[in-house]
């Protein structure tokens, strides 16, 4: 009969498809992973994956199987958290994965809260990119996540999520770079303010953040020319502070970053984008404490958040403004319809 750990061997490699994938996740060989996925199949008696090259497609059995061992993993972590609760006597040890300006922005709140009804709770904080969290979440190294909602908007989550907050993104422009009446970038700065603002400062969240990081900057700005990749909101605004750039930062993130950045840089406000964070976790966890009161705790330091308010957007991105000629990019927000990034 199979165990827990090839359950666990098994739900990896179907989050990955990929056997190189899932040994790097779980820290074996892949030789050693393909053994077990072997020996699985042969206890089982039936064949779980489809190997073409270098991918994997689940079989009708596989698919079953997939299916019934998330609820059993997911039932076996309930038993686990419910023991350690009974344990410990409630000192329960929360392990959070985050992106670190969400991180900053709602732990220290919630953390508060939460140890005023468990004065025993630890908090441990692991810090990452969007992927490497959902990946670490599938691991099981932290039982919540929290994250832009974008990130995880694949058919193949079955996580529960809640909903903590939503902010904006504003431009961040080095402090001699005034866009207040600029209603045509090419016409209205001069060559080297036109420059600035064509070189950008973006993240290295992933393929997707990448794509559509870019494309908003290709549609407002026409060629841009990316001068650093970070992944860190803190160096971004370092850089831009420095004259180098200019970045799209979340509201929530100057919110916490400009005081130290307040003299070197202009802050101006992008109308259409959004960023919606989240918690992300096995639901089990909604019903177990202290795993309850924290993400309640969580959806109250989203709620009691208050964001710095920035500069009004200038008007070459409002969504009135015009095409720009000349074979310049639209610097209009099209329809006006709200984007995720």
């Amino acid at each position: 009969m199979f165990t827990l750990r090839q359950l666990e061997i098994f739900e990896a490699v179907v989050h990955h498809r990929s056997l190189t994938r899932a040994a790097k996740q779980l820290g074996v060989s892949q030789p050693a992973l393909s053994q077990q996925i072997a020996r699985l199949e042969k206890e089982l008696g039936v064949r779980l994956f489809d190997r073409s090259g270098d991918g994997l497609e689940l079989t009708e059995a596989g698919r079953l199987l997939a299916e019934k061992a998330g609820e059993i993993l997911a039932a076996t972590e309930e038993i686990r958290a419910a023991l350690e609760e009974y344990a410990s006597g409630r000192r329960a040890r929360i392990a959070v994965g985050a992106l670190a300006s969400v991180a900053r922005l709602l732990l220290p709140a919630a953390l508060q809260r939460t140890r005023a009804a468990f004065p025993g709770v630890q908090l441990d904080v692991h810090e990452g990119a969007p992927g490497e969290l959902i990946d670490r979440l599938y691991a099981r190294s932290f039982q919540i996540a929290l994250l832009n909602e974008a990130s995880v908007a694949r058919d193949h989550l079955s996580f529960a999520r809640t909903r903590l907050f939503t902010d904006g993104y504003a431009l961040v422009v080095p402090r001699g770079l005034e866009l207040d009446g600029v209603r045509d970038p090419a016409r209205d700065l001069a060559g080297e303010a036109r420059l600035l603002l064509q070189r950008t400062i973006q993240f290295s969240f992933g393929t997707a953040h990448v794509k559509r990081v870019g494309e908003w900057y290709r549609r407002h700005f026409g060629r841009v020319e990316v001068v650093a990749w970070v992944r860190h909101y803190e160096t971004a605004l370092a850089l831009v502070a420095a004259g180098l750039g200019v970045a799209l930062v979340p509201q929530g993130t100057v919110t916490l970053l400009r005081p130290a950045f307040e003299h070197s840089i202009r802050v101006y406000g992008v109308p259409g984008l959004e960023r919606r964070v989240v918690a992300l976790y096995p639901g089990q966890y909604r019903h177990l404490e202290p795993w309850s009161t924290f993400l309640a705790a969580l959806e109250e330091a989203g709620r009691s958040l208050r964001l710095d308010p920035v500069a009004p957007p200038p008007p070459f991105l409002r969504p009135s403004a015009r095409p720009l000629q000349g074979g310049e990019a639209d610097m209009a927000l099209g329809q006006g319809a709200a984007e995720s990034l």
